[in-house]
């Protein structure tokens, strides 16, 4: 098998509530399709997790665009027989984004794709009454609440949903030693963890912050040796793994091997994905010791280039392979 050719599209819908964070406040999410297609007639795709901009890593789309393209002309034609011929050409890949992107139609290529099961984990921009009705009705097993000002109101809130669902707190790199007061008037409220507090760690204020909840790191697990470096030197207790910032679900899977090994305890990242991606961040999430950052189909937006992705049911979320439709994209190139 080689690959002949492929298709760059474009996805682009708005999002059903805007998605405000510490960082950025996002009304659409563009995201980069990428079709690879084989000389024995079939497509296999990849979904680029990548932004627009670089608000929130370096790499953009049209970063990863560039590499795929770069890569393409350097493999197309080179055959290869097995999934492990294929990571090896994927290897050449420059970005990490461009490579996870890949591999996510390398794997499909090689593996049966079953039905999945997995625990609903939402993630939460600032409360209002309709997300409130949400979450009521859809019932989450965990709850990931975005730091604000009114940290302390919304966890109170979530708190007097009828389900009790587990609340983690996402702080994206944003909090100040002011903030630490405010951390601790949370203390015996059975808080999951707190995620990415500070941009830079320092081993006292982390260490005061996890008298009162687990401390866990997302945006610095950008490989295994650094994870390694911080769970060694800093009172970290969860690591959230996100494939894309990896370089593929290969290398996610390594990783979440030698944190178990090492009673790390994980989550399996998204970043406000499509179906396609949402369907290998379910994958990955089967091996997570907690809930992972998986959506239903129609959370965040009317339309996903695979519909139907992720029906919930009692808390739970149950994905079918995904079948892409191409009519919903843009920009074939």
């Amino acid at each position: 098998m080689y690959i002949v050719d492929a298709t760059f599209y474009d996805m682009n819908a708005a999002f059903k509530q805007p998605i405000v964070t510490p960082k950025v406040c996002l009304e659409r999410r563009k995201a980069l399709i990428v079709e690879l297609k084989t000389n024995e007639g079939e497509s296999y795709f990849g979904e680029c997790n990548a932004f627009e901009t670089d608000w929130y890593a370096p790499t953009t789309i049209a970063d990863v665009e560039a590499d795929i393209r770069a890569w393409l002309e350097d493999v197309c034609g080179k055959s290869f027989y097995t999934y492990e011929e294929a990571l090896k050409l994927a290897d050449r890949l420059e970005t990490t984004d461009a490579r996870h992107t890949v591999v996510m139609a390398l794997y499909t290529m090689f593996h049966e794709l079953e039905d999945i099961t997995v625990d609903y984990g939402a993630t939460v921009s600032g409360l209002t009454e309709e997300s409130l009705n949400t979450l009521e009705e859809t019932q989450p097993q965990r709850i990931k609440l975005k730091w604000t000002p009114h940290v302390l109101e919304d966890v109170q809130r979530l708190q007097g949903l009828t389900h009790q669902p587990a609340i983690a707190i996402d702080a994206n790199e944003s909090l100040s030693d002011q903030d630490i007061t405010t951390v601790l008037k949370l203390k015996d409220q059975h808080i999951l963890y707190i995620e990415e507090p500070f941009k830079t760690l320092k081993v006292e204020e982390l260490d005061e912050i996890n008298h009162a909840m687990p401390v866990a790191i997302d945006e610095k697990a950008t490989d295994l040796d650094r994870i390694k470096s911080f769970v060694s030197d800093y009172p970290i207790s969860v690591v959230v793994v996100k494939p894309f910032r990896l370089g593929g679900i290969d290398r996610a899977m390594n990783i979440l091997k030698w944190l178990s090994d090492n009673n790390i305890q994980t989550v399996i990242g998204g970043m406000y994905e499509y179906g396609l991606s949402r369907y290998f961040t379910t994958l990955l999430a089967q091996y997570a010791s907690l809930p992972s950052d998986i959506t239903p189909s129609g959370y965040y937006y009317d339309t996903d280039v695979v519909p139907n992705s992720g029906c919930l049911e009692n808390g739970q979320l149950k994905f079918s392979k995904p079948s892409v439709e191409t009519k919903v994209l843009d920009n074939a190139r």
